[in-house]
This record gives structure tokens, sequence and C-alpha cells, in this order.
């Protein structure tokens, strides 16, 4: 679900006057990972399995750029091709080649130590759910030649694509069934399925051949609150995105009126620096740490003008799911009966993105999106397992149920958070996808579906998750 944002060096940490780049010791500061590596927690001996469609012809040496650039152990990488591996060429792959670089080299970062295994199926899903059967044909090799090992996913469909229909059938329910059973399968195993929650707030796409209307197109989203599969999964731990400012803090110059003037005058204001841009991203660097919701509304001049906003995280309640019993002390007036999601959040921001390194996208560029959250948490649980296996237990397997017992205070509770003053202030209190009508979700103290539980405080979230279940 990444995309490229632009072109910059690997320690560059502002571009294009406003936009902040992230490297590895950046992140791991942030969210507490250097104590655990400092003590000796890189994830030695387990193994990260990441699933992407399609993979890259130069993942490997581009891991090997990345690695060397920050000082990081040489990578252990396996490539499976359950359906043969495909020729890169269209866009579409070719975003998919920069997919699969971000998530292998940040599982990399987390768990410098883990090997790396690479599912790269072939065709993607694309809301048309295609792609599924080789993915899980993927899926039950790593399984069964890697048991215990966290499962990073990146890809996301909106949950009606299972459909023809806005309204899901039982008929359409069968697949969906025969998809979860491999995941109970893969938790059997002691693993650890995780998956993005989706990058479009509650207005999500709808499926290539669903006609609502005006004709369908890939923008089109569903006009009620939807959620992503498989993150909706109760088997799947569902990983939602936050906007991580780390040593700065927003601070609006204008106003948000002014901005969206901009929005429709100036479709290129981002790659033109235009002031007025950059008024209104203006920074304060005397903050040290800010964690709100991942909305970013500015990423509308990404996307040529157009109102059609990919920068909220993903989450709400399932159409599929009823509320699984690990989520019962969550309020009924929230879960409404339904699975909610996220589970727990990371940094998924486009202002805060994440350094990757890929040939097929010209090199350096930045990646955002849930689906740098997910590979993240998947190192995580990587080292978590490390710790672990120094006690003579075995993985922590299906993590979501888990979370959910850990104290409050391993988490960075996301609530409302105020930008800037006077006419300029704008409050970031939701994961309202700008330019449409559904409505966003609201962010609360404690539990909401927006960023879950919040943000692992990783030291003690590791900690807890390794010392407090058998």
């Amino acid at each position: 679900m990444a995309a490229p944002d632009g072109a910059a060096g690997p320690f560059d940490t502002v571009v294009h006057g406003f936009s902040h780049r992230y490297n590895p010791p950046d992140i791991c500061a942030a969210y507490g990972v250097d104590a655990l590596h400092n003590e000796g927690w890189t994830g030695q001996g387990q193994t990260i399995v990441v699933v992407d469609p399609y993979g890259s012809p130069t993942v490997l040496q581009d891991l090997q750029v990345f690695s060397s650039t920050y000082g990081l152990p040489a990578p252990n990488l396996t490539i499976i091709y359950p359906d043969g591996q495909p020729t890169l060429n269209s866009t579409a792959k070719l975003s998919a080649a920069f997919e699969t670089c971000l998530d292998l080299q940040w599982a990399h970062a987390i768990a410098p130590d883990a090997n790396l295994v690479l599912i790269a199926s072939n065709p993607d899903e694309t809301q048309g759910v295609q792609g599924f059967p080789s993915m899980f044909k993927g899926i039950q090799y790593a399984i069964s030649n890697y048991p215990g090992s966290p499962i990073s996913q990146s890809f996301a469909v909106t949950e009606q694509s299972f459909s023809g229909s806005t309204n899901l059938q039982a008929a359409d329910l069968v697949q969906v069934a025969r998809f979860d059973a491999i995941y109970q399968q893969a938790i059997a195993a002691g693993c650890t399925p995780l998956a993005a929650s989706g990058d479009w707030g509650t207005a999500n796409p709808v499926k290539q051949a669903y006609q609502n209307g005006t004709g369908a197109k890939s923008s089109d989203a569903y006009p009620f609150p939807t959620v992503s599969w498989p993150a909706s999964s109760p088997w799947v731990t569902a990983v939602g995105g936050t906007w991580l400012q780390y040593h700065w803090q927003w601070d609006p110059g204008t106003n948000y009126s002014a901005f969206l003037a901009l929005v429709g005058a100036d479709s290129d204001a981002y790659n033109t620096n235009n002031p007025l841009l950059i008024a209104f991203m203006n920074y304060d660097t005397t903050a040290d740490r800010v964690e709100t919701v991942w909305r970013e509304d500015w990423t509308l001049v990404l996307e040529t003008g157009h109102g059609q906003n990919n920068g909220v995280t993903g989450g709400g309640l399932s159409a599929i799911y009823p509320t699984p019993s690990w989520q019962s002390g969550l309020p009924t007036s929230l879960t409404q009966g339904a699975r909610a999601l996220p589970d727990v959040s990371w940094n998924a921001a486009s202002d805060g993105s994440a350094h990757v390194y890929c040939s097929q996208a010209n090199g350096w560029n930045g990646a955002s999106g849930t689906s740098v959250a997910t590979p993240q948490i998947a190192g995580v649980v990587a080292l978590v397992n490390q710790m672990r296996a120094s006690m003579g237990k075995g993985p922590i397997g299906h993590l979501a149920p888990k979370l959910y017992q850990l104290p409050a205070s391993d988490f960075n509770d996301i609530v409302p958070q105020t930008f800037g003053s006077g006419a300029n202030a704008i409050t970031l209190q939701d994961n309202f996808r700008f330019g449409y009508t559904v409505p966003g979700l609201p962010v609360t103290v404690g539990y909401d579906l927006t960023t879950g539980l919040g943000s692992p405080k990783a030291y003690s979230f590791a900690h807890d998750l390794a010392t407090m279940f058998p």
C-alpha cells in the first residue's frame, strides 16, 4: 500500500522545506527499541516472514545498500515464489517492488539479526482478491517451514471486496473462511499473523467490479464506514497508523481554509515547494516527542489536487466478524457486537516517513502508510520471541489477545491533539478521509477505533510479553 513520496538522501531529515524523514536510529530511539538492542535483543535466531505481491529483482541488493548505509548487519534473506518469479513490466508491479523493499528493510531495522523470508506472490490482489490464492499458498509454505515466525502482511482489501455488491452474503464468506483456516493453522504453529489496517480512514475503496451509480473506479469508496481485510480477521493482529513527530512538532503557520484553497489552485504544490504549503506545515523544533492519530490532510497535494486523501489510518468495525472474546473488555457501545480494529499502531506518516532504498524507484525515497507500521511491529515480535526463547518459552504466537492483557503503561495512548494556535489551530481527533462523505471515527482516551490501544513503548511492551505469558 505504500508508495514513494519523493527522492532524498539517506540522512536527509527534512525535504521540500517541511517533510520529515526518519532513519532506523530515529525510530528505534523514539519507540525505545534501542534500549532492547542495547540489552542484546536483536532478533538473533528468529525469522520474520514478509508477504508481498511480485517482489523485486533487486530486493537483496537494495536491502544490502540499506543495511550498509545505516550500519546494520548483513541481511540473511530467503525468497519464495509460490507461483514463479514475475516480470516487473507495469507501474503496479514497480510499486510492489517499492513495497517489498520497504517491508524487508524496516523489519531488518527493528530486528537486525533476524532472518528474513520474502513470500513474493503473483498476481496482486488489487481489491479484486484474485491474488489471495497465491499469497496464501506462500503463507502455508511459511507455516510449515518457519513455524513460530511473525508474518507481516502489507496488503489490504475492503471487506466488501469478497462480494459483488455492498452487502456480504453467506456464499461470499466461504472463501474468507478458507483463508481464515490458514491463519488458524499459523497460530497453531506459533506464528503471529499481522496486517495493515489500511490508509483510507473509514472510506475504503470499492471492488473494481462494483457499480455505485457513477461507475466504479479505483478511487471510489463505499458510502458507509468500512474496514480492511485481513486486518479485520480475529486471527490477525491489526496494525493502525500514527503520526510520530520526533524532536519537532507541527505548528501551522496559516489556517485550514487557506490550505484548502491551495489544494484546488496548485496540484503540484509539494514538488514546487509552494510557500503556502510550507507555511501550513510549519514546525517547532523545541518539542521532544509528539504522537497523534495518522490523519494528514496535507497529502491532498500529493493526489493531484482532487481531494482523494490516502493519508489516514484505517479502523472501525468489521462487517464479517463478531466481537472476539479477547475484546469483550471493550465497551459494547463501542464494539456493537463486531470485531474492532486496529489492535495496535505505529508511525505511518508522510511527514515523518521512513527512508527506503529501492533501485526500481530510483534509489532513496520516503515511505508512509500502515504498511510501514506493520513490518516494524513484526520486528518487535521477533525481539519478543528471542527473549522468550532465552527463558525456555515458545514464541508469543497470536498477539492480539495478549495485547488486551498488557498494562496501559506499555502503550503510548493516542488522544486528540491540537496543533498551532489562534486562527491557525487544528485539532486531529478522528480518521476522517477528506473529500468523502463517510464520517471518521473519534480518537479517545484508551482504546479507540483509529489507533487501537496505542503505539508500543517497545522496552516494557516486549519485556511484559516475554514474562507475563507462559
